[in-house]
């Protein structure tokens, strides 16, 4: 009787600690649970390459060992770098500084002494307006804001747009592009929010997209604000992590990556398709995070992880899912491994060419590129510089 006692409390011992695992994600995801993934979606995912089979076209190469990294410890997870028309570099860490870096005619670049703080939250994707003057800036916590560089209201920030209509707020804010006429597309990756490392003091993006894709969540969406009627609206909804944007040179669409999907949708803007929704590429190798125009007319895509077998085997096991959200921690830095690739793709999806540092041994989870003057300057998620490369 005490032996069936003692097994009992136990059993009831071990649900009761087993239970949260069930029942929610881990932090900031309590009370949250795993959905379920539809078909469509987990057919897309099984088309996922091999990210090391380097077949064609995406053949084996070292390319981007040539890179020279900038600022070596001194700028941490800026996910882009913007230039601006005088050359002068905009670079935006994890921690929401703003770090600003000229030419010289003895170095390469030299780093200003001072830093503008622009959070708290963490700036993600950006880019230089009004010739060089400010720049949009897409914030995890604020969402789209302006930030002045220059003259009397240098520091100052803006709020362009943190909600939109009927949908409540923008909570994650990612990336944008901005249009000939002045319209700024942006994402939104996920309705839910991004996951505060406070021992370090950051935003993890990159845990929060895990966490993301486990659950299954699609709520990423493509937004439009409009500078005219300072009005925000929904393009697209129902997205498995929106992320990067680029408008096209002929501004016949615009290209939305879509990361947990590992594909690049095109939302057409102008013409009997206006409106539309169709791939440019999908079944990538690895896991698409930004993109943007390339000088002659084609688009650089940054990957910044190799492709996952996670969620081709385990999405439709909902519960197994679930349960992986409690180890991510853990798991992370071996589903995250280190590798460095950019794809150039042409407007109508063909892969033209590919750049590798295939173990990460010089550059790593590039997040975006910026081509300007025959280089590339590449941001990075999680390490403590930045790279440029001549082409």
């Amino acid at each position: 009787m005490i032996q069936c006692s003692v097994a009992l409390a136990s059993a009831v011992a071990f649900l009761a600690m087993a239970y949260p695992l069930f029942d929610r994600m881990p932090h900031p995801y309590d009370g949250v649970r795993a959905v379920e993934i539809s078909l469509e979606m987990q057919t897309v995912i099984n088309r996922v390459g091999s990210p090391f089979a380097f077949d064609p076209p995406f053949d084996r190469n070292e390319r981007l060992r040539s890179a020279t990294r900038l600022f070596e410890g001194q700028i941490h997870g800026s996910e882009s770098v913007a230039v601006r028309p005088n050359g002068e570099l905009v670079m935006l860490d994890k921690f929401g500084y703003l770090h600003r870096a000229h030419p010289d005619t003895n170095e390469l670049y030299v780093l200003n002494a001072s830093a503008l703080y622009i959070g708290p939250g963490r700036p993600l994707g950006f880019h230089v307006v009004d010739q060089g003057a400010a720049l949009f800036v897409c914030d995890s916590l604020k969402g789209l804001v302006r930030v002045e560089l220059d003259g009397p209201r240098r520091g100052d920030i803006s709020i362009l747009a943190n909600s939109v209509e009927g949908r409540g707020p923008i909570s994650y804010a990612n990336d944008l592009s901005v249009a000939a006429n002045g319209t700024v597309y942006f994402t939104s990756s996920t309705e839910g929010v991004v996951a505060l490392n406070a021992p370090l003091g950051f935003y993890d993006t990159m845990a929060s997209y895990m966490l993301n894709a486990v659950r299954g969540d699609m709520t990423g969406r493509l937004l439009a604000y409009d500078p005219t009627t300072r009005q925000t609206r929904e393009l697209m909804d129902g997205l498995f992590y929106a992320n990067g944007v680029a408008v096209a040179p002929d501004q016949s669409f615009v290209a939305v990556v879509e990361t947990s999907a590992y594909r690049v949708q095109r939302y057409w803007l102008t013409g009997p398709r206006s409106g539309d929704v169709d791939t440019l590429v999908e079944g990538l190798p690895g896991a698409p995070d930004g993109i943007t125009v390339a000088s002659d007319g084609n688009f650089w895509l940054s990957l910044i992880v190799p492709a996952s077998p996670i969620m081709k085997y385990l999405g439709p096991y909902r519960w197994i899912r679930q349960l992986l959200s409690h180890a991510l921690h853990i798991l992370s830095p071996l589903v995250a491994k280190r590798w460095g690739c950019v794809v150039k793709i042409s407007p109508a999806g063909r892969v033209i060419d590919v750049l590798y540092d295939p173990d990460g041994e010089r550059v790593s989870m590039v997040s975006a590129v910026t081509e300007h003057e025959g280089r590339l300057f590449l941001g990075n998620l999680g390490g403590s510089f930045v790279s440029v490369l001549d082409l």
